[in-house]
């Protein structure tokens, strides 16, 4: 079967964070797919934790925009109800909310008066019991230690000139009062003598006072360790426009038997991890073929920003999607827009990956506009990794 590839890269524009206020406008009105045009959505869209009664927007531009609009309201608002602003850089500072609600937004590039694409989101802020005295942190990330996995590595944001801070932390689910407290004078924390083989939840609380503090953050969740033999895994699972692929393996390219393999990309060393539904069924009505790389410096568990670039070393990971079918022997275009990867196990004893996944996409035959976005979800893979990359 023959296969093109249509890689759109995305370009890592190193955007400068000097925050700038957002214009309120009237609240749109119902979606009108003709607007879009050739107008890029905004990718690698997040929605910081409330820093007192502010959520921080941050997106990556799809092309040269200079424009976007932000639409927000309380979690499930109906989309074209709620509140409307504008913003000239591709950061926003959504203030005047009530941490006491729960949040959806919105972002939208505005390539012209009468052209925009596609929305990314919705961005959810949970709720947060905020005392105006004492502020509650955010961006708060927890991941086990890549040389001590009973260790695990915390990082927050300061919501204000705070200086301590306690965190809580156990078994994953566990009721806020009955975990172990450790404190912090220090935005990072390393905590230690947490299981290997258990899950865990992490919160983290500003003390401001001997009697005054802010709400718990959280949770963040750390998965288990498995050191046992890789074994036969699942190899890699995904949800492709609602349809589920399950046990993918590698196909087609020369790899060391089933393992994620070493690529070449200078001046990095890149993960390669291949999954292939032609290699269990060559028959199935759609093909479908992932490839994700991750570079060396990101060979660590945590979250990171995947995207549709093409071996791009100054990014932590890249993902490219293939889909060919009877009636298409030539694969369709696939254009990949930002998404997420965790890697939850990086073993150098077994030599083991482990992780999941998902990003959105839109899908061009080359003879009709781009359709979509469609949504990869559910993604998950599970590879012993060739010696080579140990090397």
């Amino acid at each position: 079967m023959n296969k093109f590839k249509f890689i759109t890269g995305i370009l890592l524009i190193l955007t400068s964070f000097t925050f700038t206020s957002c214009e309120n406008e009237p609240i749109d009105g119902a979606l009108n797919p003709d607007d879009f045009g050739n107008c890029d959505t905004p990718t690698a869209f997040v929605a910081s934790d409330f820093a007192s009664n502010a959520v921080t927007l941050t997106w990556e531009p799809g092309s040269d925009e200079t424009s976007w609009t932000v639409e927000y309201g309380l979690e499930g608002f109906a989309h074209g109800t709620g509140t409307t602003v504008v913003s000239s850089n591709p950061t926003c500072i959504v203030t005047g909310l009530n941490s006491n609600n729960s949040y959806d937004f919105y972002v939208k590039a505005n390539c012209s008066e009468s052209s925009s694409s596609n929305w990314a989101g919705p961005e959810t802020v949970e709720a947060v019991q905020t005392n105006p005295n004492c502020h509650n942190p955010g961006g708060l990330t927890a991941v086990r230690d890549t040389g001590v996995n009973t260790n695990v590595n915390l990082l927050w944001i300061a919501g204000g000139t705070e200086t301590q801070w306690e965190i809580q932390f156990g078994p994953a689910g566990f009721a806020l009062g009955t975990g172990t407290t450790v404190t912090s004078s220090n935005t990072t924390a390393t905590v230690t003598g947490v299981s290997a083989s258990g899950n865990f939840d992490f919160y983290v609380r500003a003390k401001c006072s001997a009697t005054e503090n802010s709400g718990w953050v959280g949770p963040t969740h750390v998965a288990a360790v498995s050191t046992g033999p890789v074994g036969t895994p699942a190899y890699m699972n995904a949800t492709v426009n609602g349809q589920s692929f399950t046990g993918m393996k590698p196909f087609l390219y020369t790899f060391t038997g089933l393992k994620a393999k070493l690529a070449t990309s200078d001046p990095s060393k890149v993960l390669w991890i291949q999954g292939d539904s032609n290699a269990l069924d060559p028959t199935l009505a759609n093909n479908v073929e992932i490839n994700l790389r991750i570079n060396e410096a990101f060979w660590a568990p945590g979250t990171y920003t995947l995207y549709g670039a093409f071996e791009a070393p100054e990014v932590a990971a890249e993902v490219d999607l293939i889909i060919s079918t009877p009636t298409n022997p030539i694969a369709t275009i696939e254009i990949e827009s930002a998404g997420t990867i965790t890697i939850t196990e990086f073993n150098v004893t077994t030599k083991r990956i482990r992780g999941t996944f998902s990003f959105s996409y839109m899908l061009d035959d080359g003879t009709n506009p781009p359709t979509g976005p469609f949504q990869v979800t559910n993604g998950s893979f599970d590879f012993e990794m060739e010696d080579a990359v140990f090397q």
